[in-house]
């Protein structure tokens, strides 16, 4: 193939991973062949996409150190043979685990190559004005290193273009992964007097979990806890409970208040 390309495969409710992909992607200087944009549970109903492109970015958000499961169970659809892949995760300022692990072995059950990956920080789901976590990232210096990080992987494209092979790709991890703790029907969400029904939440919900019969409330049996309806409602009517999750956020916000900045890996030649 000679013209380059890159295809983009994410799980992004709150746009933090596609923003820093869309960084990658722009860094690499390739055109873009494709964008599987899976949020929503419409995209991820849909006939798989082919990948034919020069290069695969995959990308999605860490829940409890792992990787959303039904993005994962997404990707382990697809089937890249031969082709470049990229794994990237996006976490809150915490820790990611064992999450870049799994996305990088789930890039090889695809029949791709990695090449690189990378870490990034993202704000935390349940961050507020009141317990900010990673708040406003990634921020600019985020997105630059971003865009160099793209920049490096073109190079090593042209590498092993001219022949030059890579070895596997090390990234920090355990197998078998953690098990995820994030508890399902605990009361996540409540929705104050400010809401005007506009239903802006039931269109960013990834699992269609929002209760338009009763108050635009989430339905607790099938919330990922993403915030996405929180950080999208455009009167501020969504917020966390008191209780389980609101305690997680106060206590995230003490103990993951230092700044930690992108982390990379490359392969070896």
């Amino acid at each position: 193939m000679n013209k380059k390309t890159v295809t983009l495969v994410y799980f992004s409710p709150t746009t933090t991973t596609r923003n820093v992909l869309e960084e990658i992607a722009k860094g690499t200087g390739y055109d873009m062949a494709d964008v599987c944009d899976i949020t929503l549970s419409q995209a991820r109903e849909k006939i798989l996409p082919e990948i034919d492109s020069s290069l695969v970015v995959f990308g999605a958000p860490v829940y409890s150190g792992r990787l959303p499961s039904l993005a994962a169970d997404y990707f382990k659809k697809l089937s890249a043979p031969g082709i470049c892949a990229v794994p990237v995760v996006l976490y809150g300022n915490r820790e990611y685990d064992d999450a870049l692990l799994e996305l990088k072995d789930i890039c090889i059950q695809c029949g791709c190559q990695p090449l690189a990956a990378g870490a990034f920080i993202g704000e935390h789901s349940f961050s507020t004005n009141q317990t900010p976590i990673a708040e406003s990232r990634p921020d600019k210096s985020d997105l630059a290193s971003a865009f160099e990080f793209g920049q490096k992987i073109a190079r090593m494209m042209e590498s092993t273009a001219k022949g030059f092979s890579c070895a596997d790709l090390d990234v920090p991890g355990n197998f078998p992964y953690k098990e995820p703790t994030i508890p399902k029907k605990v009361p996540f969400i409540e929705v104050n007097e400010d809401c005007t029904a506009c239903g802006t939440c039931v269109t960013v919900c990834p699992v269609e979990a929002v209760d338009e019969k009763d108050g635009f409330c989430a339905m607790d049996d099938i919330c990922i806890h993403c915030c996405a309806c929180i950080k999208a409602c455009p009167e501020s009517a969504r917020r966390m409970k008191e209780g389980h999750f609101k305690d997680i956020a106060a206590r995230l916000h003490k103990t993951c208040d230092k700044r930690k900045d992108p982390e990379l890996f490359f392969a070896s030649r």
